[in-house]
């Protein structure tokens, strides 16, 4: 617990927003929110671009098959969505195709490649994925098929041999950080010019989902595509915001409203889904896609339920991870099942799925282990892997298990890194105003990590026999979801330091201050 850093221990309560924006080295942030289309960059920064509009133009023209090719999260559905729409708008003979991850796994496969090549199409273009498909694009190109990158993931060492490669890092464009739709955005802008506009709404749904930061272009986009959300002309779009009665969406709205949403049809189904949801031509439509879509969100809920508590019956928690293997665990859960591990016990979490011949699962960090420094470590023993330091998905033979584990905990001791979780400041949530909890959540700040100092709490009790509650005054409480080891640690005399987020929890006409904790102290 020695890892957290506070900005400002002395932080103004009554002007959290402004005080945590100039921490950011942000002087005026209702400057920030005003930026508009006159902070984009012109798409033509970015290298092949010119090549990239005249190959897409010439197979409107010459009315060439052309297929875009996304990934299963938001911010691959957006961006699906967007090129597609273009430039069916531009009277392109034009498909989409999402991968299916459970069959396909992520990104443009050998096998996808076979089958793009057996279709007949003479145009691929990826969003959202595709810089690192060295070997397929090796057979598009040697089968006539040109095949035009949009992406914004991390490259390899050798490119893809593709007619045109459109990517942030791989460019003079000025402005690195943007999602996988906002690269589709900037080809829709050098497509189709100030029209782009139209689709901003899509393109801010992805930016937020992807978590980019929301500085500079980003932040131009989220601010016209929150303005754009609420009065949206996107059938499918408009009937999900009013379906979850958001009548002026947020960031957080985003987050965890409209996002989890969206992603739980690749968890569950298919990825699909949610495009045709975007595409509905009719109301009716909407509502019959958004059916499945709630449908298939209830099922990842309540699988994450069954699995976590399978998982429970099977830990070991004499090592310094927890890694838990079963037959029956899911890949479209199998990394919140971890996530939830990782934060019940403090632990770093690997869950495995067992195959035929395989284990394939992910693994969740905890206390600065940097979990990509251990695979590294191990590749030797590993099929594949992939993510950040602080979350990753792996597979390997059945035969190395005993090996992994051994070896994967006798790395941990050197994979810790000094990268301390930064908070805003200390807030006492005695004397804290509800109106700069709101205006946090305005100003897109609902993430901001604060240090509570020092809390007596007043009671306890468990909701739904998972997550922790705890009662701290007439008018502030706090919550740790899915974590109950909490409630069993505090005692009648305990006083605790939380490190948490700030909400409002409105319940029976009643409004709290809400503390969402991520991490404690009993003192």
């Amino acid at each position: 617990m020695d890892k957290w850093k506070v900005k400002n221990s002395n932080i103004d309560q009554s002007k959290l927003v402004e005080e945590i924006y100039k921490s950011r080295g942000v002087e005026d942030y209702l400057e920030l929110f005003s930026l508009d289309a006159h902070s984009f960059n012109d798409p033509y920064l970015f290298r092949d671009m010119t090549k990239a509009v005249e190959r897409i133009m010439l197979a409107v023209e010459q009315k060439d098959r052309i297929l875009i090719y996304g990934d299963y999260d938001v911010d691959g559905i957006t961006s699906t969505y967007l090129l597609y729409k273009v430039i069916k708008d531009l009277k392109g003979i034009v498909d989409y195709d999402i991968p299916n991850r459970f069959v396909d796994g992520y990104g443009l496969s050998y096998s996808k490649a076979y089958d793009i090549i057996s279709e007949g199409y003479s145009l691929v273009i990826t969003v959202d994925n595709g810089i690192k498909s060295i070997y397929e694009a090796h057979i598009l190109k040697e089968n006539n098929v040109d095949l035009i990158i949009t992406d914004h993931h991390e490259s390899e060492n050798i490119l893809p041999e593709a007619y045109a490669i459109i990517h942030t890092a791989l460019s003079d464009y000025p402005f690195k950080p943007l999602a996988g739709v906002g690269v589709a955005f900037k080809l829709a802008q050098a497509l189709i010019g100030e029209d782009a506009l139209d689709f901003i709404d899509i393109v801010a749904l992805g930016t937020v989902a992807d978590m980019m930061p929301l500085i500079d272009e980003n932040r131009a986009i989220v601010n016209l595509g929150l303005k754009k959300l609420m009065h949206t002309d996107n059938i499918g779009l408009r009937e999900l915001v009013n379906f979850l009665d958001l009548s002026m969406p947020s960031v957080a709205d985003i987050q965890f409203k409209i996002a989890p949403r969206i992603n739980a049809c690749g968890r569950m189904k298919s990825a699909k889904l949610a495009v045709e949801l975007l595409l509905s031509p009719t109301s009716i439509m909407a509502k019959k896609h958004l059916r499945e879509i709630e449908e298939s969100n209830n099922k990842r809920k309540n699988l994450t339920k069954i699995l976590y508590s399978h998982a429970l019956q099977n830990l070991d928690l004499s090592e310094q991870s927890i890694i838990v293997t079963s037959p029956i665990m899911h890949e479209g859960v199998i990394g919140i099942v971890a996530s939830r591990l990782a934060s019940e016990y403090s632990k770093i979490s690997i869950v495995l799925k067992e195959e035929e011949y395989t284990y394939k699962g992910s693994i969740r960090s905890y206390s600065n282990v940097d979990v990509i420094y251990v695979l590294d470590s191990l590749k030797d023993l590993l099929i594949r892997y992939g993510g950040h330091s602080n979350a990753a998905g792996l597979e390997f033979k059945r035969e190395n298990l005993s090996e992994f584990k051994r070896r994967f905990n006798d790395l941990l001791p050197n994979a810790y890194r000094e990268n301390l979780i930064e908070a805003e400041g200390v807030i006492n949530i005695y004397t804290l105003d509800f109106q700069q909890i709101i205006d946090l959540d305005r100003y897109d700040l609902k993430d901001a990590l604060f240090v509570f100092d020092v809390i007596s709490p007043e009671g306890k009790y468990l909701i739904k026999g998972e997550h922790t509650k705890i009662m701290i005054s007439e008018t502030a409480e706090a919550i740790f979801f899915n974590n109950k080891n909490l409630y069993s640690k505090l005692t009648n005399s305990s006083k605790l330091v939380l490190l948490g987020r700030l909400d409002i929890n409105n319940f029976r006409g009643k409004s709290k201050k809400q503390i969402l904790i991520e991490e404690y102290r009993i003192i």
